[in-house]
């Protein structure tokens, strides 16, 4: 009976340190996962910054540069879900507006017509969203990983 209990307590035993390691590779796991996404977030965060300063100094249109900042924004991974539409209303209303245009060599092979009419469309929603969006990126230049 004494080398049944024996037995028993050894294998409980083995099985609690085994229990223990398979914790302790999980906790480090998910010490390596934070810090991997927290290096992605800044990484994601420097590119918004950079191209928002971009479009503030015309070193990039407004359209290209909403549409790679929202990408960017929706990209980040965050405790909890921001609503960036709501915070860069703006930004996203162009976004809204020019990310179903076709681009590069599906945009060369509209008719030249419509392509103008693309155009005139996208300068007009540029136009009259400009000053809004360069006060948006105002704010994205100063965006921190901290704040997320």
């Amino acid at each position: 009976m004494v080398w049944w209990l024996v037995a028993a307590t050894v294998i409980v035993v083995a099985l609690a340190v085994y229990a223990a390691l398979l914790v302790g590779r999980l906790l480090g796991q998910r010490k390596v996962i934070q810090h991997a996404v927290a290096k992605r977030n800044e990484n994601l965060v420097n590119d918004i910054r950079y191209i928002a300063k971009a479009m503030q100094e015309d070193r990039c249109g407004l359209s290209e540069g909403v549409i790679r900042v929202s990408n960017l924004l929706l990209a980040l991974q965050t405790p909890e879900l921001i609503d960036w539409a709501q915070r860069f209303p703006s930004v996203f209303q162009l976004y809204n507006a020019v990310k179903e245009l076709p681009t590069h060599e599906a945009r060369n092979t509209l008719p030249l017509q419509q392509r103008m009419r693309q155009d005139l469309e996208r300068e007009a929603e540029e136009k009259a969203l400009e000053k809004l969006i360069l006060q948006e990126a105002e704010a994205l230049t100063q965006l921190s990983v901290n704040a997320l």
